[in-house]
């Protein structure tokens, strides 16, 4: 019996969740680590996603990438929670040596599904991915190791201000013109781990709840109410709908959220 309402970890996590995620690791022959909210103690049955980074020997052929692909986007299926997995294979070389953005060979998302199951994805080559630069940031700080070497030992150190480069672009995504109102939760619990690394500077990795956690002492009155509401969604055993999960399924103060939008652009 799973109690929805907790904050997991990958060492204390629902049974349902531990073998939904061994069962993803082993559809690919490579090392395996978990980062993100499970790694990080924040994982919420009702909100939060599955964040894997595979790493592999050699190169992917296309024949594989897409059988890799295939399999991740089976899963999504059975899953025992909302929240899909997110997940990139980059080989060890890529792993090894910093670019950014990053290469890497399969990268598989809940907004994939649908292209990847109807082959609709093209495979003959690897992309590159600015975001890896904050996935790997956080694993060789925080993430754990299902199988393989310390991430530390693995992945390549990522430059600060590469690691700064990947959240804020993610960030200017979510506060662009109206895409709060959209994701409102999400958007302002990002927008307050950004805002508290920028302050603590080099050697930050935060949580989403961690960042809400410090907006609650460090930001204006005037935007404490919305930080509130947001980590109260977060933490909400209350279940929701697919189309219901990024607004938790309920109405928002549209005026404080655009109020807070601003003043975060003006802080970054």
């Amino acid at each position: 019996m799973h109690v929805s309402g907790r904050a997991q970890s990958w060492t204390d996590c629902d049974a349902d969740i531990r073998e939904y995620v061994l069962q993803a690791a082993g559809l690919v022959d490579g090392w395996v680590y978990v980062h993100g909210s499970l790694a990080m103690g924040c994982f919420y049955r009702a909100k939060s996603d599955v964040d894997l980074l595979v790493v592999v020997p050699a190169p992917l052929t296309a024949a594989e990438r897409e059988q890799v692909a295939r399999g991740f986007a089976g899963t999504a299926a059975t899953r025992p929670v909302l929240g899909d997995l997110e997940m990139s294979v980059l080989t060890a070389e890529q792993a090894a040596t910093h670019q950014h953005p990053r290469p890497y060979e399969v990268h598989y998302s809940a907004m994939w599904t649908d292209a990847i199951l109807d082959g609709q994805v093209d495979y003959t080559g690897s992309g590159a991915d600015p975001d890896l630069a904050a996935h790997i940031t956080v694993t060789r700080k925080r993430g754990v190791a299902l199988s393989g070497p310390p991430p530390d030992e693995v992945f390549a150190p990522v430059p600060y201000d590469d690691y700064l480069s990947a959240v804020l672009e993610d960030l200017h995504d979510v506060m662009a013109g109206d895409a709060l109102l959209k994701s409102p939760y999400y958007g302002v619990l990002n927008a307050c781990r950004v805002l508290a690394t920028l302050e603590l500077g080099p050697g930050t990795v935060l949580s989403k709840e961690e960042g809400a956690v410090w907006a609650r002492e460090h930001l204006p009155e005037a935007h404490h109410a919305v930080v509130e509401q947001a980590l109260s969604c977060y933490r909400s055993a209350t279940p929701v709908s697919a189309a219901e999960r990024e607004t938790d399924g309920h109405d928002w103060d549209s005026t404080a959220l655009l109020s807070f939008r601003d003043w975060v652009l003006t802080q970054v």
